[in-house]
């Protein structure tokens, strides 16, 4: 029987046999339906931030990784390397219980005495939080001869291999960027040279997370506009493989930035949008890219990620000449057309469409909206939507990486929705946007955040449960959706719901249902005062509140929940309403 880790690459692995089978903790346990290595594999392809860190390779000392050592918060490093296991407990044939035994430590001895054989990096490899890194002990400590520290123990020179490994991954997660030796005539090291024998290993290695990491050290592009009132400039920075090259920007802590990337001429274009300001980098690559674009927006750290494809596989000197224009004010929504690549649904009458825009993808900030516009018997007809982010939608559905999906309600006597819902795939709609006021700095300090929507007007919140429950800093403590509907089949995303409340108990979901069935055994009625009593409890604003609610429905639901929360007792800064 194998154990953990034992299948990968399509072939099984077999341990050495055990003296003793009986009891041996190493021996496989029965998963949970729906946790097989297959369905790890898909989780880590689902675009889900599995390191609990937004995705940025950062190095952790052995201090912080003690602090992450409970069920709902588990790390451990292997060789000098640190992962976030929370996420994997739950497929970990050896049970939970086995693998938290190195949790908040270096499981290193842990690991070799079980499974040393076991392929554990490509098996984690979307938990990589950064390295393990090397603390020292303070200089009282080394010299004091009176009193001995073990930590002086940690002095102990690395093998090569060890060092190898260590600044590989230090420049990939503190953005260093090899020295440069001046470039002189003659010199055998300037630009055009191959990679050096250390770089092509590295290139090649299969115990690094990815085959080639250089990039800019987190370069600020320089700011020509010397006024107050300008953004704060961008930072970038950049990875590669053989294959890939990946473009991260920067745009600062909660910045909520909206962007859009495209090849042009040659060109690889990046727009971000923060805060009313529009910044363009301008990238000439190394080589050609094409198509197509994939686009990433990481909420919390504000990163923008852009991964295009190298026309040939090749590993690159440096990812080419980048250069910014000058900040601009963006004086007014762009219209984009978009093609139909999907259509879902997700209730009898509610369908998603999955779109992408021809020219690149575009992503829209966290409750921001677009418009879809369509000229039908003449007459242009506009209706706002608010983009669904990943995973949401049919269990069984596809992932379009980097499309807009937007969930549309069919209304028979509507103008627009029943041609949207009739849509199929390969049609043209025309979008256009963002619009929106909401800032996701009003989230800074919130930990336990309210959500009321009705019928569509949840669409908003999904993003906001997604960014709530992955934050770490500070850590969500409650996310509480208060959905109101006509009928159990009108609740939309429910089975999603019922799947993350499964997983994290910080979300609760309450469903309060106007014409529900008689089997119906929940809450009923509509928006009033003893439903938000029982829901939000005795709560009062202070100037340093850590809770905030959010409204969106029909126009007469969400001023009517307004003045409700008003008569509860929350101030005007711990609400935003979704209107448009």
């Amino acid at each position: 029987m194998p154990c953990c880790g034992c299948w990968w690459n399509g072939r099984q692995r077999h341990r050495p046999p055990d003296p003793d089978t009986s009891g041996n903790p190493r021996n496989k346990c029965a998963l949970q339906p729906g946790h097989s290595l297959m369905d790890w594999i898909r989780l880590g392809n689902s675009g889900k931030d599995l390191t609990g860190v937004g995705g940025r390779i950062r190095p952790v000392s052995p201090a912080e990784l003690s602090t992450h050592n409970t069920i709902n918060d588990a790390w451990l490093a292997i060789r000098g390397r640190v992962y976030n296991i929370t996420h994997y407990l739950p497929y970990h044939p050896g049970g939970p219980e086995e693998l938290m035994k190195g949790a908040g430590m270096d499981a290193t001895q842990l690991f070799d005495k079980v499974h040393p054989w076991v392929n554990y990096d490509s098996l984690l490899a979307k938990c990589l939080v950064g390295p393990l890194r090397f603390e020292l002990p303070d200089a009282e400590e080394l010299f004091d001869s009176s009193n001995p520290s073990p930590k002086s123990d940690r002095l102990r020179e690395p093998s090569k291999a060890q060092e190898l490994v260590r600044k590989s991954m230090e420049n990939l997660a503190n953005c260093i960027t090899p020295v440069r030796k001046k470039i002189t005539k003659g010199d055998d090291n300037a630009k055009g040279s191959p990679p050096s024998k250390i770089m092509q290993s590295l290139v090649q290695s299969a115990d690094l997370p990815m085959s080639i990491s250089r990039r800019a050290a987190s370069s600020p592009v320089k700011k020509t506009d010397k006024s107050p009132e300008s953004p704060l400039p961008l930072r970038y920075d950049w990875i590669q493989t053989s294959t890939k090259l990946t473009i991260s920007v920067y745009t600062g802590h909660l910045a909520n930035p909206g962007g859009c990337a495209r090849i042009t001429e040659g060109f690889l274009l990046i727009e971000v949008a923060t805060n009313g300001w529009l910044r363009t980098l301008k990238i000439k690559p190394e080589a050609k890219l094409k198509e197509p674009l994939q686009l990433r927006v990481f909420g919390e750290s504000g990163k923008i990620e852009i991964t295009a494809l190298k026309a040939e596989p090749c590993v690159w000197k440096g990812c080419g000449d980048v250069s910014v224009e000058a900040a601009t004010r963006v004086s007014s929504p762009r219209s984009v057309e978009c093609r139909v690549m999907e259509v879902g649904r997700v209730s009898h009458d509610t369908s998603l469409l999955s779109v992408c825009p021809r020219t690149g993808p575009v992503v829209v900030p966290l409750g921001h909206h677009v418009r879809v516009h369509r000229r039908i018997e003449g007459s242009e007809c506009v209706r706002s939507y608010t983009p669904v982010g990943e995973g949401w939608g049919p269990a069984d559905g596809t992932e379009i990486f980097s499309a807009l999906r937007l969930a549309v309600k069919r209304y028979d006597s509507g103008a627009l929705s029943p041609h949207l819902t009739a849509l199929k795939v390969g049609d043209l709609i025309t979008l256009s946007g963002p619009y929106g006021n909401f800032q996701l700095q009003k989230l800074k300090t919130v930990k336990t955040l309210y959500l009321i929507a009705a019928g569509t007007g949840v669409t908003p919140m999904l993003g906001l449960i997604k960014f709530m429950i992955s934050r770490s800093n500070p850590r969500c403590e409650r996310t509480h959706l208060l959905f109101f509907n006509k009928t159990e089949e009108d609740i939309l995303f429910r089975e999603n719901f019922e799947e993350i409340t499964k997983e994290d108990d910080r979300l609760k979901i309450t469903h309060v249902l106007s014409d529900g069935s008689s089997s119906w055994s929940g809450h009923r009625g509509r928006i009033r005062d003893t439903i938000l009593t029982e829901t939000l409890g005795d709560i009062k604003c202070d100037s340093k509140c850590s809770h905030y609610v959010c409204l969106c429905g029909p126009t007469e639901f969400t001023y009517a929940g307004l003045d409700l929360l008003k008569k509860h007792g929350f101030k005007d800064d711990c609400i935003h309403a979704f209107m448009g």
